[in-house]
């Protein structure tokens, strides 16, 4: 099935619309002050679902069917469970946590009525049910072991607590509506089992970062999550938490274009600086220059695995050396691309080890450049065969 890409913006507009109204709803029923934080799409492998339900107390799913199906989920961690049912609680009443399945149910109809609106049709949603694990409600089928997720976060009273609410469209229900919306004359169309090879290729890329890591450092690494996320522009920088980073950020360009950065949390540093520099190095200066030879070797594995893939050549510019808050870094790259495109893919890998060891990578393509190349890509291609540095 080939589908248009552009028109994820609509639906990433529609999933907005959909979070606010559930937001609402949970403004109402706390009397708390509510706002949505971030929205993204995620195209995600499914064995790396697990990774979306960080920090899980609670978690409600709610089924749904009609114009489109699938599950939503609400997430709570503690914290935001206990706020939450702290607000609808009586003074001196016991809190009881079978009120957050009502909470479910208010906020998953307020959401799929803006969805049903939006899209003229008629949504009917099931009694809400608490979860253990809520990674077993994403449908699935046979996209290549692939899944939509939309995902928004919604702040409760300034933001000290967050609930996470996610629509998990049934696979074929959505790419038909997906189809439905789109244009497939147009140069932005893409078969689905294409979007899965090349992040397929891409994770397969992330593999050989963590190897290459491994290789300098001699310590053991995993690569944690590898998935793309749809998103706009004024939420990029979302994609990281508001610790400090230092790394290097790199922009390329050939048959694709865009920025990739490179980046290690600030415990991480001396762990991976110290395995690379000789006994006795010490001082910003090594620290910086042993961080950009990462960064290269990094962005080299890569950057190469998808011009080979795609037999081309995708070039990359020297290190450019950052040492900040992981948000004001993404920030920086949110601004450039901001001048061409309202919304990013943005390709989100995390390695991680047992010493302490936290690298995030994020590669953005540029959004016309990459439908294109995607949609150059042969859906077939085996992966494991393409050659990195």
């Amino acid at each position: 099935m080939r589908v248009d890409l552009a028109s994820l913006e609509t639906f990433n507009r529609i999933g907005t619309a959909g979070a606010t109204q559930a937001a609402d709803a949970l403004s109402m029923l706390t009397d708390s002050d509510t706002f949505v934080k971030s929205t993204k799409i995620n195209f995600t492998p499914i064995d790396s679902i697990d990774s979306l339900f960080r920090d899980v107390e609670t978690a409600v799913a709610i089924d749904f069917d009609g114009g489109l199906e699938g599950n939503a989920l609400l997430v709570f961690d503690e914290s935001s469970a206990d706020h939450v049912l702290d607000e609808l609680s009586e003074p001196g009443q016991e809190p009881n946590s079978a009120y957050l399945n009502e909470v479910a149910n208010i906020m998953t109809s307020s959401f799929v009525d803006g969805w049903a609106e939006q899209l003229s049709e008629t949504i009917d949603i099931s009694t809400p049910t608490t979860v253990e694990n809520p990674a077993h409600q994403i449908p699935s089928d046979e996209l290549a072991d692939f899944s939509f997720v939309f995902e928004s976060e919604i702040a409760v009273d300034e933001g000290d607590n967050v609930c996470r609410f996610y629509l998990l469209p049934e696979p074929e229900s959505f790419l038909a509506m997906l189809q439905k919306s789109g244009d497939e004359s147009t140069d932005t169309g893409v078969s689905i089992r294409e979007l899965s090879t090349f992040i397929s290729l891409t994770a397969a890329g992330a593999e050989t970062v963590a190897t290459n890591l491994e290789m300098m450092t001699g310590i053991e690494t995993d690569v944690a999550v590898t998935h793309l996320d749809f998103v706009p522009i004024k939420n990029v920088a979302r994609a990281i938490d508001e610790s400090e980073y230092a790394g290097t950020i790199f922009e390329f360009g050939g048959a694709i274009d865009g920025y990739l950065a490179v980046m290690f949390k600030s415990d991480s540093v001396a762990t991976v600086t110290d395995a690379l520099l000789p006994a006795g190095a010490t001082g910003d200066a090594m620290q910086q220059s042993a961080i950009e030879e990462i960064g290269n070797i990094t962005a080299s594995g890569f950057i190469d695995g998808w011009a080979n893939a795609l037999d081309t050549t995708i070039d990359h510019s020297v290190p450019d050396f950052v040492d900040d808050m992981g948000h004001a870094v993404l920030e920086s790259v949110a601004v450039q691309l901001a001048r061409s495109q309202e919304f990013a893919y943005v390709f989100d890998v995390t390695i991680t080890a047992g010493d302490p060891l936290n690298c995030r990578l994020f590669a953005f393509p540029e959004a016309d450049g990459f439908r294109k190349v995607v949609s150059g890509l042969d859906e077939d291609l085996d992966v494991s065969t393409v050659e990195r540095v």
